[in-house]
Protein backbone atom coordinates (compact mmCIF):
# COMPACT_ATOMS: atom_id res chain seq x y z
CA UNK A 1 0.00 0.00 0.00
CA UNK A 2 2.79 2.65 0.92
CA UNK A 3 4.39 1.94 -2.37
CA UNK A 4 1.63 2.60 -4.43
CA UNK A 5 1.26 5.82 -2.58
CA UNK A 6 4.28 6.71 -2.93
CA UNK A 7 4.74 5.72 -6.60
CA UNK A 8 1.02 7.87 -7.25
CA UNK A 9 2.78 11.05 -5.17
CA UNK A 10 5.64 10.63 -7.75
CA UNK A 11 3.74 10.14 -10.89
CA UNK A 12 1.26 13.45 -9.82
CA UNK A 13 4.68 15.60 -9.02
CA UNK A 14 6.21 14.89 -11.91
CA UNK A 15 3.13 15.84 -14.55
CA UNK A 16 2.88 18.80 -12.25
CA UNK A 17 6.48 19.47 -13.06
CA UNK A 18 6.22 18.71 -16.97
CA UNK A 19 3.02 21.45 -17.09
CA UNK A 20 4.22 23.99 -14.98
CA UNK A 21 7.90 23.83 -17.30
CA UNK A 22 7.66 26.87 -19.72
CA UNK A 23 10.12 26.55 -22.65
CA UNK A 24 12.89 28.50 -23.28
CA UNK A 25 13.89 29.76 -26.99
CA UNK A 26 16.59 31.60 -27.47
CA UNK A 27 19.60 32.39 -29.94
CA UNK A 28 22.82 33.50 -29.72
CA UNK A 29 24.57 36.16 -32.51
CA UNK A 30 28.14 36.81 -31.98
CA UNK A 31 29.70 40.18 -34.09
CA UNK A 32 33.41 39.92 -33.46
CA UNK A 33 34.99 43.17 -35.62
CA UNK A 34 38.10 42.27 -37.05
CA UNK A 35 40.23 45.31 -38.28
CA UNK A 36 43.41 43.47 -39.11
CA UNK A 37 40.37 41.42 -41.85
CA UNK A 38 38.33 44.52 -42.12
CA UNK A 39 35.41 42.28 -41.81
CA UNK A 40 32.76 41.23 -39.17
CA UNK A 41 32.65 37.84 -38.50
CA UNK A 42 29.45 36.68 -37.46
CA UNK A 43 28.25 33.23 -35.83
CA UNK A 44 24.49 32.50 -34.82
CA UNK A 45 23.77 29.50 -32.88
CA UNK A 46 19.90 28.00 -32.48
CA UNK A 47 18.58 25.11 -31.37
CA UNK A 48 18.08 22.52 -34.02
CA UNK A 49 15.41 21.36 -33.53
CA UNK A 50 13.56 25.06 -33.52
CA UNK A 51 15.74 25.51 -36.77
CA UNK A 52 13.99 22.35 -38.54
CA UNK A 53 10.12 24.16 -37.14
CA UNK A 54 10.75 27.15 -39.19
CA UNK A 55 12.08 25.82 -41.87
CA UNK A 56 9.23 23.36 -42.29
CA UNK A 57 6.74 25.99 -41.58
CA UNK A 58 7.95 29.04 -42.96
CA UNK A 59 9.20 26.62 -46.59
CA UNK A 60 6.49 24.00 -46.65
CA UNK A 61 9.13 21.63 -46.63
CA UNK A 62 9.58 17.87 -44.56
CA UNK A 63 13.24 18.79 -43.99
CA UNK A 64 14.80 16.56 -41.29
CA UNK A 65 18.56 18.24 -39.91
CA UNK A 66 21.45 16.45 -38.45
CA UNK A 67 21.33 14.50 -40.66
CA UNK A 68 20.14 16.35 -43.05
CA UNK A 69 17.92 14.81 -45.55
CA UNK A 70 18.23 17.61 -48.18
CA UNK A 71 21.42 19.34 -47.50
CA UNK A 72 21.12 21.88 -50.32
CA UNK A 73 17.28 22.72 -49.62
CA UNK A 74 18.63 23.05 -46.04
CA UNK A 75 21.63 25.84 -46.93
CA UNK A 76 19.29 27.48 -49.56
CA UNK A 77 16.33 28.23 -47.42
CA UNK A 78 18.53 28.86 -44.19
CA UNK A 79 20.27 31.62 -46.35
CA UNK A 80 17.73 32.73 -47.65
CA UNK A 81 16.01 33.48 -44.55
CA UNK A 82 18.59 34.92 -42.40
CA UNK A 83 18.97 37.61 -44.96
CA UNK A 84 15.51 38.20 -44.62
CA UNK A 85 15.95 38.08 -40.58
CA UNK A 86 18.58 40.31 -39.86
CA UNK A 87 19.56 43.36 -40.82
CA UNK A 88 22.69 45.45 -39.99
CA UNK A 89 23.44 49.02 -40.88
CA UNK A 90 27.26 49.79 -40.38
CA UNK A 91 27.64 53.57 -39.83
CA UNK A 92 24.27 54.01 -41.18
CA UNK A 93 24.40 52.20 -44.43
CA UNK A 94 23.03 49.20 -44.66
CA UNK A 95 24.88 46.22 -45.82
CA UNK A 96 24.03 42.53 -45.98
CA UNK A 97 26.17 39.73 -44.85
CA UNK A 98 27.46 37.07 -46.69
CA UNK A 99 26.51 33.21 -45.76
CA UNK A 100 29.65 31.13 -45.50
CA UNK A 101 28.40 28.19 -44.44
CA UNK A 102 27.51 26.24 -41.39
CA UNK A 103 27.61 22.97 -39.31
CA UNK A 104 26.15 20.96 -36.01
CA UNK A 105 27.46 20.89 -32.49
CA UNK A 106 25.49 19.28 -30.30
CA UNK A 107 22.12 19.91 -30.74
CA UNK A 108 22.75 23.20 -32.17
CA UNK A 109 23.05 24.70 -35.78
CA UNK A 110 26.20 27.11 -35.99
CA UNK A 111 25.86 29.38 -38.90
CA UNK A 112 28.76 31.64 -40.03
CA UNK A 113 28.21 34.82 -41.83
CA UNK A 114 30.77 38.00 -42.81
CA UNK A 115 30.58 41.65 -44.06
CA UNK A 116 33.76 42.56 -45.74
CA UNK A 117 35.49 45.61 -46.41
CA UNK A 118 34.41 47.46 -42.98
CA UNK A 119 37.18 49.81 -42.03
CA UNK A 120 35.88 51.50 -39.15
CA UNK A 121 32.77 51.21 -36.93
CA UNK A 122 31.41 54.13 -35.41
CA UNK A 123 27.45 52.91 -35.20
CA UNK A 124 26.15 49.61 -36.14
CA UNK A 125 22.57 49.17 -36.01
CA UNK A 126 21.31 44.93 -35.44
CA UNK A 127 17.99 43.51 -35.63
CA UNK A 128 18.03 39.88 -35.33
CA UNK A 129 13.82 38.42 -35.64
CA UNK A 130 14.84 35.24 -36.21
CA UNK A 131 12.21 32.46 -35.04
CA UNK A 132 9.99 35.23 -33.52
CA UNK A 133 7.11 34.02 -35.87
CA UNK A 134 7.42 30.87 -35.39
CA UNK A 135 8.01 30.19 -31.42
CA UNK A 136 5.88 32.65 -29.11
CA UNK A 137 8.46 34.07 -26.55
CA UNK A 138 11.81 33.62 -28.96
CA UNK A 139 14.69 35.70 -27.61
CA UNK A 140 17.97 36.29 -29.19
CA UNK A 141 21.22 37.50 -27.73
CA UNK A 142 23.40 39.82 -29.73
CA UNK A 143 26.79 40.09 -28.50
CA UNK A 144 29.31 42.66 -30.23
CA UNK A 145 33.03 42.40 -29.64
CA UNK A 146 35.51 45.09 -30.92
CA UNK A 147 39.31 45.29 -30.02
CA UNK A 148 38.10 48.47 -27.67
CA UNK A 149 34.67 47.19 -26.53
CA UNK A 150 32.12 45.02 -25.82
CA UNK A 151 28.17 44.80 -25.62
CA UNK A 152 25.27 42.38 -25.18
CA UNK A 153 21.81 43.20 -26.34
CA UNK A 154 18.66 41.27 -25.81
CA UNK A 155 16.20 41.02 -28.51
CA UNK A 156 12.50 40.08 -27.95
CA UNK A 157 9.30 40.44 -30.23
CA UNK A 158 8.47 43.13 -28.04
CA UNK A 159 11.86 44.53 -28.39
CA UNK A 160 13.81 44.20 -32.25
CA UNK A 161 16.95 46.68 -33.20
CA UNK A 162 19.81 47.70 -31.53
CA UNK A 163 22.30 50.43 -32.25
CA UNK A 164 25.64 50.12 -30.66
CA UNK A 165 27.98 52.91 -30.41
CA UNK A 166 32.06 53.92 -30.90
CA UNK A 167 34.43 54.55 -32.97
CA UNK A 168 36.86 51.75 -32.95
Amino acid sequence: MMNRVVAYSLFVWVLFVQTTIHPYYVSTMEIDYRPDRSALQITIRVFTDDWQLMLNTDYDQDLRLDPDSDAAQTVIHSSDYLQKEIELKLNDTEVQPVFLGREYQDDQIVFYLEVKDVAEVKTLTISNSILFEVLEGQQNIVRIKTPTKRKSYLQTQRQVGDVFRGVM
